[in-house]
Order: structure tokens, then C-alpha cells, then sequence
């Protein structure tokens, strides 16, 4: 009875070694390199457009989360204060609150070399509501040196108007 059980453990060993030698394989084939094509050159005006979309989601992210958590709401409307100088919307963001399709409306203007104006339109969706709004981004874009390399730098700020 002895014999069996040792022998019973050494194919169990074995056939667990060889499981784990199989899937040790199997994961260097899923990592091999594989080049991928560069993306074509996006233009400023897509950039912004993305840029303004990406921070008008994490303004009303932050309004989300100021009105989950209560005691966090100091830090959190400094936070804000970095997006805007003004209220934008004038009633309470809570949990079911989505913003969805933001889009560029009309085109982007030039106020100067380093600002521009463009104006978002999204829709605000809950159980009980659906609004569609507006704001205007303004962009402001430095070029800063870091280590020698000149990178771009831009900053998204939103108001009414």
C-alpha cells in the first residue's frame, strides 16, 4: 500500500511540474514583441478637444466624490478651484449622475499665442434627468524645458461666460 501512495504522489509531482513547465510556455509566446504601428499625427485641435473632455470628466468626477465623502470636501473643492473659479453646474452631482458625449461645438478660437477657447457640449444623465450643456475651455499652452527637451505643457481651465 505504501508503494502505491509514493507513486500515486511522485505522478502527481510530476504531472504538476510538467503543467507548470506548459504554462510557463505558453505565457512567453503571449509576450513576444510585437511592433505596432505609430498613430498618425493628431492635430492640436484633436488634442484639445481630448484634453478638455479628459478634465471636464475629472471635474465631475471630483463633484462625485465631494458629495460621497463630506470630509474630504475641503480638499476636494481646492482641487476643484484648479478646474474652475465658478460654479458650473448649479445643482448637487450625486452618485447617479453620469456626464456623457462631450463633443466639440463650433471651433476652437485663438485669443493669443498661448490661449485658446473652445466650447464643450455635454449631456448630464441620471435616473431622473437628462440636460444637455455647454461650457467653454480655455487651454493655455507653454513650452517648458526639462533636461534640455523642449515639452509641451497645457493647463484646462472651464467657465460659463
Amino acid at each position: 500500500m505504501r508503494y502505491i501512495v509514493n507513486i500515486l504522489l511522485f505522478v502527481l509531482i510530476f504531472s504538476c511540474k510538467n503543467e507548470s513547465a506548459y504554462k510557463l510556455e505558453s505565457t512567453d509566446a503571449e509576450n513576444e514583441v510585437v511592433e505596432i504601428n505609430k498613430p498618425a499625427e493628431v492635430s492640436e485641435i484633436d488634442n484639445y478637444e481630448t484634453l478638455s473632455a479628459q478634465k471636464l470628466s475629472e471635474y465631475f468626477d471630483l463633484l462625485k466624490l465631494k458629495s460621497q465623502h463630506p470630509d474630504f470636501e475641503e480638499d476636494i473643492v481646492a482641487q476643484l478651484n484648479n478646474y474652475t473659479s465658478e460654479q458650473l453646474i448649479g445643482f448637487k452631482i450625486n452618485d447617479d449622475f453620469e456626464i456623457q458625449n462631450i463633443r466639440l461645438n463650433g471651433e476652437q478660437i485663438k485669443i493669443a499665442d498661448t490661449l485658446s477657447k473652445l466650447q464643450i457640449e455635454f449631456d448630464i444623465n441620471s435616473k431622473f434627468v437628462n440636460i444637455k450643456d455647454s461650457v467653454f475651455a480655455y487651454i493655455t499652452s507653454n513650452t517648458i524645458v526639462v533636461d534640455g527637451k523642449e515639452l509641451k505643457s497645457n493647463k484646462v481651465r472651464f467657465s460659463r461666460e
